[in-house]
């Protein structure tokens, strides 16, 4: 995390450079509060004052230029530490393979960006600066206190000491507090995520007071976790202010026994009292910053693990640029979860380019991790996937996806322009984008919104049917050129018309490989596949035409036909 400190040394120094000269600008009151008494007892008459007047002028100029200097250039450099980590936490997430992505909950990375991100500018990028200034402003009021009296001096590090000590008292059980508010900060973030996007489902069912019940259990959860953090770093804010308190009394005191005794004068007490200040109240804000800085290194934990982490996908940003990912082909291919469950055994096909499968089987049969593996989500399995003739291991992940698209029963569609959400950002010529949208049967939507190619997409595709979301899904394919679309369930939850136009669509798209996994078994639709491939507990039961299977294959279809979707 020191990078982000040392990659904007300039700003920082500057911003240091001015602090310092502010506790220097300290030093300055503390002589000026000596000078005012010593003229008022002394015999300066009005030359002394106009002296005085002149001295503060010079003092209120000055630090008002530091003072914003130093402001500045900590809003400055603060700008770029938080937007350097900033970039380089969602570059990590994004490029993070999509299996370790999905071990955590949406809200966790949301939690880490908003949450764990705003804790790191405050009690971080904040506080070691300021550690190092107020360690400035204790040694120079430090230096001028030995000026004035050496022993006043020697006494006040001596009542420091306490205040110094405190955080190694409460640093650890306040850094494991810290954590366990932090942890239950992900919690609640995940619920209220859940509960925003199941929100039509919450009116449906009309449970909106058991939503409520259980979102105000982790609320109560996260406050009592956040009182006890707090109330952990407040025993430690108050022995500090006791010990500030009790070092104020002593040397106070001290002082005016040394003024009876006449070892110092009445303004040498005035000057020793204002610079005592700057010797007690670094000491103390040292020590609640140092302890600020311990509570956070979880956070900087958590934060390091994404940054320093092995999220990326290995393999993915490397390897070949190919042109043709077809004919796709299984040797051997096996793959089991890391709990163990093995969902593929040994399978061996050759998908052909330009040819049609439908991929039928029950739920759990391993239909769905059949297209995972295709589209290189999982890098751990056995056998061998060839694309094109290429070990799809040696293949770039971004080569790869150019070349596969697929399509979900649920596709994402992002608040933005018809354009953007067929072309997903990239750079494609309006006569592309026309293309791709007519061949995807969107011309209707799009004459329907009203304004071409820039009309507005609501969130999650609100403002469209079932089917025109998944019309944008295949379109997005259509304008990448991409040589094989696998379809997972993609028309499962629409109805038998609109689903019908889609499957039509799809099979007569000429050059296109299709592997559609498909709960469906109307064999007017089926006959139109070159083949069919019936799964059965990640085996490979059957294959071929249609009026090729078996009948026991045929009753299979037949019993699965429930509309479900694959869970694997």
């Amino acid at each position: 995390m020191n990078q982000y400190l040392k990659g904007h040394l300039r700003l920082l120094a500057v911003w240091l450079i001015a602090e310092f000269m502010g506790a220097v600008m300290v030093t300055g009151m503390s002589l000026f509060m000596k000078q005012v008494a010593d003229t008022a007892y002394g015999e300066g008459g009005l030359e002394g004052i106009q002296g005085l007047l002149l001295l503060g002028l010079v003092l209120v100029v000055v630090c008002l230029a530091v003072e914003y200097l130093g402001h500045y250039c900590r809003a400055k450099f603060l700008k770029e530490c938080n937007l350097s980590l900033k970039r380089k936490i969602f570059d990590r997430i994004i490029h993070c393979d999509i299996n370790l992505f999905q071990e955590k909950n949406n809200g966790s990375y949301i939690s880490l960006l908003n949450n764990d991100l705003r804790l790191i500018d405050e009690s971080y990028f904040q506080v070691i600066p300021l550690i190092y200034s107020n360690i400035n402003t204790f040694l120079v009021a430090f230096i001028v206190m030995c000026l004035y009296h050496p022993l006043l001096a020697a006494l006040q590090v001596l009542l420091c000491i306490p205040q110094i000590l405190l955080p190694r008292r409460f640093g650890k059980s306040a850094s494991a507090k810290q954590k366990e508010y932090m942890d239950s900060l992900d919690v609640w973030n995940a619920e209220v995520k859940d509960i925003f996007t199941g929100f039509e489902a919450v009116k449906s069912f009309g449970i909106e007071e058991k939503i409520k019940e259980r979102y105000r259990k982790i609320v109560d959860e996260v406050e009592k976790n956040g009182f006890v953090m707090r109330k952990q770093q407040a025993k430690s804010l108050a022995l500090s202010s006791a010990s500030l308190y009790m070092a104020f009394v002593l040397q106070t005191v001290f002082s005016v026994y040394l003024v009876m005794n006449g070892e110092i004068t009445m303004g040498i007490l005035l000057g020793t009292m204002q610079i005592s200040n700057y010797v007690n109240n670094p000491v103390r804000e040292i020590s609640e910053l140092y302890l600020e800085y311990l509570t956070i290194k979880p956070v900087l934990a958590r934060i390091s693990a994404v940054l320093d982490g092995t999220e990326e996908a290995q393999g993915k940003t490397l390897g070949i640029e190919v042109d043709r990912v077809t004919p796709l082909c299984l040797h051997k291919l096996s793959f089991a979860y890391e709990d163990g469950r093995r969902i593929l055994h040994e399978l061996d096909f050759r998908f052909d380019s330009g040819k049609k499968y439908a991929i039928v089987g029950s739920s759990g049969s391993g239909k769905s991790t059949l297209l995972r593996l295709l589209m290189g989500y999982y890098a751990q399995y056995e056998g061998e996937v060839y694309c094109g003739g290429k070990r799809q291991t040696e293949i770039s992940g971004q080569s790869l996806y150019r070349r596969i698209s697929m399509v979900h029963q649920r596709v994402f569609l992002f608040d933005d322009t018809i354009r953007n959400n067929i072309t997903m950002y990239g750079r494609y010529s309006d006569e592309e984008v026309w293309k791709a949208a007519e061949d995807a049967g969107l011309m209707e939507v799009i004459r329907r919104m009203g304004d071409g190619l820039d009309s507005r997409i609501q969130e999650e595709g609100r403002n469209l049917s079932g089917g025109e979301q998944q019309r944008f899904a295949i379109a997005r394919a259509f304008i990448r050129k991409a040589q094989v679309l696998l379809m997972d369930e993609g028309t499962a939850s629409l109805d038998y018309q609109t689903a019908g136009l889609i499957d039509s669509l799809l099979l007569d798209k000429e050059g296109l490989t299709l592997l559609s996994v498909t709960h469906k078994t109307e064999k007017e639709l089926l006959q139109r596949y070159d083949e069919i491939l019936v799964l059965e507990q990640g085996r490979i039961l059957e294959h071929g035409l249609y009026d090729e299977l078996s009948e026991q294959s045929k009753q299979l279809l037949a019993w699965n036909c429930q509309g479900a979707s694959d869970d694997n």
